[in-house]
């Protein structure tokens, strides 16, 4: 796995001192402001559903949607309240129901739609990019424990949700969820999660996967911390089928500035 992006300049260190130079001149790149938050990237309208973590509903998100909609992106609930787990029914005919957040979404904004989930919702991102690929940008999630071969156990508390009621999700299902999305994925996760172990939000990088380290964030602080926001709004404000992993679009953005 590579450690790439936030992990590699939010380190303690020299390192950290060199990549400043590198951040700031992408930022030059991109438009970009700055919030109380801290550096956002600046979108043109680009639509994002943010689904809340486990337990928590809109009000959760609220700081994050806010933040994303000021810096020019149309940023969306995902309408249900709190997420307390697929409630009762079965994992297909959850997604189902979730599916129609997408496709509203889709019809409103008329481009395709970034998933971007926390915690548990994360899985559920993942899995409908799967069921609703053509109107699907890109998968961002924060502190989703997506690798479940990292919980053999079954022990992660987030997917002991997936298991709550009558419905308990399928072996096949559950191991399924560590295949990588058909749509770009970012995988943002803190060794200092507290919920989740960070393990099981990373698995190999790939050409269209990535998974970036913030270090200090627990897992209640993800859609409030600057980093992430920071992270976020860059992936966001990449030009459409232009994805790049978050290291190399600095490369390329930098060659552009």
């Amino acid at each position: 796995m590579t450690q790439s992006g936030v992990a590699a300049t939010a380190a303690v260190g020299p390192g950290a001192e060199a990549a400043r130079p590198l951040r700031d001149l992408l930022r030059r790149a991109l438009p970009h402001r700055r919030s109380p938050q801290g550096p956002v990237y600046e979108g043109r309208g680009q639509p994002v559903i943010v689904f809340p973590r486990e337990h928590s509903g809109p009000e959760a998100t609220e700081p994050l949607r806010l933040a994303l909609r000021e810096a020019g992106f149309r940023s969306f609930d995902w309408g249900l309240g709190a997420d307390t787990g697929p409630r009762g029914m079965a994992m297909h005919r959850w997604l189902r129901k979730l599916e129609e957040c997408v496709i509203d979404v889709f019809e409103v904004t008329q481009a395709p739609v970034t998933l971007l989930g926390w915690g548990l919702s994360g899985l559920y991102a993942r899995e409908l990019s799967r069921r609703c690929t053509p109107l699907v940008r890109q998968v961002i999630t924060l502190g989703t424990p997506f690798n479940t071969a990292a919980d053999p156990d079954r022990k992660c508390p987030v997917l002991q949700l997936l298991d709550a009621g009558p419905e308990r999700i399928p072996l096949s299902m559950r191991n399924g969820l560590r295949r990588a999305p058909p749509v770009p994925c970012t995988s943002i996760y803190s060794r200092d999660d507290g919920v989740v172990r960070w393990e099981q939000c990373a698995d190999q990088d790939t050409a269209t996967c990535e998974h970036i380290e913030v270090p200090g964030v627990r897992h209640d602080q993800f859609a409030t911390h600057p980093r992430v926001l920071e992270i976020v709004s860059q992936r966001l404000a990449q030009p459409e089928d232009a994805w790049a992993p978050f290291a190399a679009s600095e490369t390329r953005l930098l060659a552009t500035a």
